[in-house]
């Protein structure tokens, strides 16, 4: 059996690796309140921060039609230009002009207006104002071909990919599509064309 200076020896060792505990639980608890003071101090700075940005954002580019009904946009004068030395309109439809200046905006539009709304000046002069071309996914050939018809009769360079395509053509459109000096503007495109394509 051990002794009592031996089991007394051992109490003490006991308490005071008891009392080195309790010291580092005290510091990590202390610790632990720095760490959470921060996180409020960093997620209130970020909360801000977001905030501010958003309403720059929206200060900048408000998401209401209102908003975007104006001609006071970097681009304006372009646009208001091929309106009518281009397309030989003298107005906009409603609509048109929010639309148009969303798209120029960078932003994305989902618009829906009846047959006859005016659409199509809604991507095809933004089209124009860009640099590149625009891609049109139309799943209407008649459609398609109508509207190629009207953008030759106003100048405008355009061209159309379908099932129907020769080999040389659909070659043809692959070069433009990378060529940086080309003046093709609009390549309409069936679904079926675009589902089908490995490029």
């Amino acid at each position: 059996m051990a002794s009592v200076s031996a089991l007394t020896e051992e109490l003490d060792s006991i308490t005071s690796e008891l009392h080195a505990v309790e010291i580092q639980i005290q510091e990590l608890t202390e610790r632990q309140q720095e760490l959470i003071q921060k996180k409020k101090v960093l997620t209130k700075k970020i909360k801000q921060c977001l905030e501010d940005s958003d309403a720059g954002a929206s200060n900048e580019y408000d998401s209401s039609p209102a908003a975007w009904n104006k001609e006071d946009f970097p681009w304006s004068g372009k646009v208001k230009d091929i309106l009518q030395n281009v397309f030989k309109l003298e107005k906009f439809r409603p609509l048109q002009l929010e639309t148009i200046n969303v798209t120029m905006a960078g932003k994305e539009v989902f618009l829906v207006m009846p047959t006859g709304g005016g659409k199509s000046l809604c991507y095809q002069l933004p089209a124009l104002c860009s640099d590149g071309f625009t891609l049109v996914i139309c799943p209407l050939i008649s459609l398609m071909e109508d509207q190629l018809m009207v953008l030759k009769q106003l100048g405008i360079s355009a061209t159309m990919l379908n099932a129907s395509s020769s080999k040389e053509h659909v070659k043809w459109v692959h070069a433009e599509m990378v060529n940086k000096n080309s003046e093709l503007k609009l390549i309409y495109v069936t679904p079926e064309k675009i589902a089908k394509s490995k490029m």
